[in-house]
């Protein structure tokens, strides 16, 4: 089934989400599976010894061993003219954005069973023509080229007017907290209904996912000890034990506490580690927002959106005018792919002629092509396998010429030749006129063999004649 995609690749963590074809018209956004256990993966990729690429959740598991042949945070590099060293090879931002991309593409391809028809990529809203070329031309070299790139504001805005009514001239307010920061804009829906950038800002301090995780580590850390880093596998150890601080915050966005290695945390305590930092990005927020005297809705997305004391600040800043996205992790990728059906067309079908009741139907078209008629059969041939049939055929084309022959003959009698001495027998025909006694003068007439009363005359034989 044909489809449409769009793609989130953040800073720490990538997303995606497709819309179908669904008859005439592009169905509703739907996120795509990415992940081993989430619909996201992490933003790595790996450069494995045998030169093969790995992305997302493998190449984070190796990572944690061989932290050297990955990379990570390059995605809000690029531009960044100082390359990244990974091994010993050399990468430049815009290239292994643009490998993360092509493995999106080629996994939701193979789920799909095609190719998707349009790919729309999100940006950070403050780019300008320069860092998006440089991801179009890397995104080029892996032969994707049938692509939007849009700003992620945008996006977000894109999504939340797919449920809700905002009307031409409305603006909106962006509040996305994602892993390395915030960032905040007022996105203003133009009369055609698209919506365009009015300001934007991200902020320089580090208050977003990856600060929260920090905090959480330290928080563990010193309830349980410190790790020897004499031993040998103490990286090892603490890259486990970070994740599994990560996990811990992820579950307090639902759950009241948690245990990591015996230490118990609980969210009252883990809101009081980045209340500040919150506090502080919501200063910024309303920064931006304050010139906007229109401002409809603040929307907050973001993977850290899920975190409940995130909404309730915000909230409590714009009371009533406050919406935390559903599934607000993959906001920005639903966002994408509903531009990305926007900006593709989908094929009609030609209508169908409608003929009125009062124009006369068409006369059908009499041009026949000619068939490949088998070899004309002679009525013998037709017949030569159909014994039975030939003969009762046979029998009555005789059975025909004798009554044919009778009927032009009529009653005439049968012709025999005269035999000498025989006298022909008289036909007794009723219908024959009767003949009159035989005139005396005739006894004067020579006998011979035509006259009859030759044979009164003849000598007599038998007893007679001795």
């Amino acid at each position: 089934m044909p489809y449409v995609l769009g793609i989130d690749a953040g800073t720490c963590r990538t997303s995606a989400a497709l819309c179908r074809q669904t008859g005439s018209t592009w169905g509703e956004p739907e996120a795509v599976p990415l992940g081993d256990r989430a619909p996201t993966v992490p933003t790595v990729v790996y450069f494995a010894p045998d030169g093969t690429v790995v992305v997302g959740d493998a190449a984070e598991r190796h990572a944690a061993t061989d932290p050297t042949n990955a990379a990570r945070d390059f995605a809000r590099r690029i531009g960044d003219e100082v390359p990244l060293m990974i091994g010993r090879e050399v990468c430049t931002a815009e290239t292994l954005t643009a490998v993360l991309i092509a493995w999106v593409v080629k996994e939701v391809s193979a789920a799909e069973g095609q190719s998707p028809k349009h790919v729309v990529i999100t940006h950070p809203a403050g780019w300008g023509n320069h860092r998006k070329r440089l991801l179009h031309t890397a995104l080029r070299q892996t032969s994707l080229d049938d692509l939007t790139l849009l700003p992620e504001p945008v996006a977000i805005s894109e999504n939340h007017a797919a449920a809700h009514d905002v009307p031409p001239g409305t603006a909106l307010g962006v509040y996305d907290l994602g892993a390395t920061g915030l960032a905040t804009s007022v996105v203003r829906r133009s009369p055609i209904g698209t919506f365009e950038v009015l300001s934007t800002a991200e902020s320089v301090d580090s208050n977003g996912g990856n600060s929260f995780d920090d905090a959480v580590f330290d928080y563990v850390r010193s309830g349980t000890g410190t790790i020897d880093m004499a031993d040998p596998d103490a990286w090892l150890k603490l890259a486990r034990l970070r994740g599994e601080c990560v996990a811990a915050k992820e579950f307090l966005s639902a759950g009241n506490e948690v245990t990591v290695h015996d230490v118990t945390l609980t969210r009252a305590a883990f809101d009081d580690m980045i209340r500040t930092s919150v506090q502080a990005g919501i200063e910024e927020l309303l920064r931006i927002i304050r010139p906007a005297a229109d401002l409809d809705t603040v929307v907050v997305a973001g993977g850290c959106a899920r975190i409940p004391l995130v909404g309730d600040l915000v909230r409590a800043e714009v009371p009533g005018r406050a919406f935390v996205a559903p599934e607000p992790e993959i906001a920005c990728a639903r966002g994408a792919a509903i531009v990305a059906s926007r900006v593709t067309p989908i094929p009609q079908a030609a209508p169908l002629p409608v003929i009125s009741s009062d124009e006369p139907p068409q006369r059908p078209s009499t041009e026949i092509e000619p068939l490949d008629l088998p070899a004309p059969r002679s009525p013998m041939r037709m017949l030569a396998g159909k014994p039975k049939l030939t003969g009762g055929i046979t029998a009555l084309v005789l059975a025909a010429g004798v009554g044919l022959t009778f009927y032009l003959r009529g009653e005439e009698p049968a012709k025999h030749a005269p035999v000498p001495g025989v006298v022909a027998p008289a036909v007794n025909n009723s219908k024959a006129t009767p003949q009159a006694p035989p005139n005396p003068e005739s006894a004067n007439a020579k006998p011979g063999p035509g006259n009859p009363s030759s044979l009164n005359n003849a000598p007599k034989t038998g007893e007679d004649g001795r």
